[in-house]
């Protein structure tokens, strides 16, 4: 009798550790704007470092085209090239809809404008609970998490992790699995100051602080040993100067085009009838910049091919900036260049019960975050641009 009763209490503690293995996990996405790949290289990270450590760092992470930052966040969160979900620009004009999108109108929160199945959507759809708190794509209400928050920068950084633990202290029913956090730095401080600034300098060490900080109080939580924190960037920040302007709108007729908005280093112009060839012969002559019919961007792209990119896509060469005219003043960094600049490139820092300890990851692209996001849930996705097999080697077998 008493065999069987140590037989039957061994069974029940065996199946009790199997279920709650087996629980959904819970995996918090945060986004630090513009930190560059190699930021560690040239400044103090000591708290990234301690992630590493303790989980994954990739050597980088490789941004979509063009490393925009709407078109990024929503390509990691959809597993989609900015090509096929649409967002194709921080600002730019849907033929279809005869509708601009910019960051600083409401189309940014239109939902019109945001193609694909965003995570937490398909999350939400098998039952997991998602939380959002400022995400690019995240606030447009009908394709949003359960949680969200509409973007408001004057929010502290200390308020906004300090309602995520408040989220992670709901009562089960009520709490989010999958949360996605962003900080917009130090992305507007590369911008203003350079990437490899004293200032920027400063920048990031508060932002490692803020994960240093982040990451003690999810350990700390009831349930910290069950939390993947995954942390990443858009994209990174190379240097300008304002000696290097290419004044593009001078080389091309106003009765050429129909639609024409710089978002430096990057363009796309609508043109207007029969002026197609008169604009090749004059970008011909242009120096300092690509430019592509759309349709005949390299492959390795995935661009030029959605209505929103219009009938040319035009870029600057790496140090150079698109602009509208002499008197428009070049700050100190930027991007938007070619994915394959290296300056371009994002980070990748990831710790939790899912992940291998002290494991580097070669450069892979961002689209494939969604389907590690996706493995960890244990959600069914449909195929997408991500591939899973890039990322599979940093998660536990």
């Amino acid at each position: 009798m008493k065999k069987i009763i140590v037989l039957t209490f061994f069974f029940l503690f065996a199946y009790g550790c199997y279920a709650q293995h087996n629980e959904k996990p819970y995996v918090v996405l945060v986004s630090l704007d513009g930190f560059r790949w190699d930021y560690n290289k040239y400044f103090d990270t000591p708290n990234l470092d301690a992630l590493a450590s303790k989980g994954v760092k990739a050597k980088s992470m490789k941004p979509s085209y063009p490393t925009k930052t709407f078109p990024n966040h929503y390509s990691i969160v959809t597993g989609l090239y900015p090509d096929h979900h649409g967002i194709v620009n921080n600002s730019f004009y849907d033929p279809k809809l005869k509708e601009a999108f910019s960051l600083g109108s409401s189309a940014k929160t239109d939902a019109r404008f945001y193609g694909g199945n965003p995570i937490w959507n398909v999350a939400e759809e098998q039952g997991v609970k998602t939380a959002s708190f400022f995400w690019p794509g995240s606030d447009t209400g009908d394709r949003s998490p359960s949680i969200f928050k509409r973007y408001d920068a004057s929010v502290p950084y200390d308020s906004r992790i300090e309602t995520v633990m408040e989220w992670l202290k709901l009562p089960e029913k009520e709490r989010p699995h999958l949360i996605t956090l962003y900080f917009d730095e130090p992305d507007y401080t590369g911008h203003t100051f350079g990437p490899l600034s004293n200032e920027n300098k400063v920048v990031v060490h508060k932002m490692d602080s803020i994960i240093g900080s982040l990451s003690r109080k999810l350990d700390a939580l009831a349930i910290g040993k069950e939390i993947n924190l995954i942390i990443v960037s858009d994209h990174g920040m190379t240097n300008i100067s304002d000696g290097k302007k290419v004044k593009i709108l001078d080389y091309l007729k106003p009765n050429w085009l129909e639609y024409a908005e710089v978002i430096n280093p990057i363009m796309s112009i609508s043109t207007s009838l029969n002026s197609q060839d008169s604009i090749s012969k004059a970008l011909r002559k242009v120096p300092h910049i690509r430019y592509w019919k759309t349709g005949k961007l390299p492959k390795r792209l995935h661009y030029g091919n959605n209505d929103r990119t219009l009938d040319f896509v035009i870029e600057a060469k790496k140090g150079y900036s698109l602009v509208k005219n002499s008197s428009q003043k070049i700050k100190e960094g930027t991007h938007g260049y070619d994915n394959k600049v290296k300056d371009m490139h994002a980070i990748f820092y990831a710790k939790g019960p899912d992940f291998k300890v002290n494991k580097r990851l070669r450069t892979f692209q961002n689209v494939s975050v969604y389907n590690l996001i996706a493995q960890i849930l244990g959600l069914e996705i449909e195929a997408v641009d991500g591939d899973f097999s890039e990322v599979k080697g940093m998660l536990k077998d």
